[in-house]
């Protein structure tokens, strides 16, 4: 079964996370890597996750192309995102998609996310799940889990950080290749 990240992966959203920290004043140099926790994250920016949220307009983030169709494609899925989960359901529920499985930043108690609630809710073992995102603490999040990491090569970003050898995807639809 396919395991998704959300930011960057399932939606085009770089421009919508950085947009806070640009109208709070932080210098572009300052901003955390994207894929953190958001309190992780504003925290070492040093603003609050209050005013983060105050200037954040989840309308902004868009599926990349393809993403849609291939949602609608799959019998089930499973999300795992360390987005809060009010905006993250907002956010699925104004996209219309409904993951079998959705897990939050704050059911990892604001930890980095982990696969392993995803794999128990879904009752899968590590071997029959595939996860999909676009940056290294989606990877490692993978390979803590056992599960098999393939990087969104649909995002630019995503791609100046393949490693030599890694699964990349250059579209969304190669996901239902690689399920079949």
């Amino acid at each position: 079964m396919a395991l998704f990240d959300f930011d960057g992966t399932l939606v085009d959203s770089d421009a919508a996370l950085l947009a806070p920290y640009t109208a709070l004043g932080i210098e572009a140099q300052a901003v955390p890597p994207l894929g953190l926790p958001l309190s992780v994250a504003c925290d070492q920016a040093g603003v609050t996750v209050a005013d983060y949220l105050e200037l954040y307009d989840a309308s902004a983030a868009m599926p990349f192309p393809g993403i849609d169709h291939l949602i609608h494609r799959l019998p089930g899925w499973g999300l795992c995102s360390n987005k809060l989960r009010d905006s993250g359901e907002r956010e699925l529920a104004r996209l219309g998609w409904h993951p079998t499985v959705a897990r939050f930043s704050d059911d990892f108690g604001g930890r980095p996310k982990a696969l392993d609630p995803v794999l128990l809710a879904l009752e899968l073992a590590p071997g029959d799940a595939l996860f999909v995102g676009d940056t290294d603490h989606d990877r490692a999040c993978a390979e803590l889990a056992g599960v098999d990491f393939a990087l969104a090569g649909w995002n630019p970003r995503a791609l100046q950080g393949a490693r030599p050898g890694e699964l990349v995807l250059d579209q969304p639809d190669d996901v239902l290749a690689l399920l079949d």
